[in-house]
């Protein structure tokens, strides 16, 4: 009668445990009742960023010819409200211009009299670069607000107090009211804020 060798019998009983138990590998059932869940696949929709009521047109540095009121330790913010070329022409006298930014294409965004043109500038701030810029507008009925920033980390060459930092941006005129003149309020830095009238006219 042939023998039987421990190891053998130990794989057999080993077999029948693994058979019995399942293994660790057991297949889930699937109920043939039950109707499959459906995956559905969403698509992560990212709004457009609005676009501003803005369009920038020209930056840089001038100096007003008249300069009377303000001294070296002032920080006087001065703004225009523009809407024909003769008043454009009439501030372009008025100003002289050490250096600007603006381009051909961004200067042929003021179009009137369908552009209302915004143009600030601060004196006297001795700082470099070219740091002064419109970061805010909001529009309610006949009055509106201008917000403008002060860049502290401007770069570039450092220019003479006699010349102030300027910005000039364009603003479609169908986005104010047709009728009755409209309030401006220009604000830099929450700080200094300066009201003019017009009537875009």
């Amino acid at each position: 009668m042939p023998t039987i060798y421990p190891a053998v019998l130990t794989a057999i009983v080993a077999v029948f445990l693994i058979a019995d138990c399942g293994g660790d590998t057991a297949s889930p059932s699937v109920d043939p009742t039950e109707e499959p869940t459906a995956i559905v696949e969403t698509e992560a929709t990212q709004e457009a960023a609005t676009p501003p009521l803005w369009r920038y047109v020209n930056s840089g540095w001038v100096s007003p010819s008249n300069q009377q009121s303000a001294n070296a330790f002032s920080r006087e913010l001065r703004v225009a409200v523009i809407t024909t070329s003769q008043e454009l022409e009439n501030f372009n006298r008025t100003v002289i211009s050490k250096r600007t930014v603006g381009t051909g294409t961004t200067l042929s965004r003021a179009e009137f009299p369908g552009s209302v043109l915004l143009v600030a500038y601060l004196l006297w701030l001795p700082v470099q670069g070219d740091p002064l810029s419109v970061v805010g507008l909001e529009i309610d009925g006949n009055r509106a607000v201008v917000d403008l920033e002060l860049d502290e980390d401007a770069q570039g060459r450092e220019y003479p107090y006699l010349y102030a930092p300027m910005t000039m941006v364009t603003v479609d005129r169908d986005k104010f009211p047709s009728g009755g003149p409209v309030e401006f309020i220009f604000r830099l830095d929450g700080e200094l804020q300066v009201t003019l009238t017009d009537t875009l006219e």
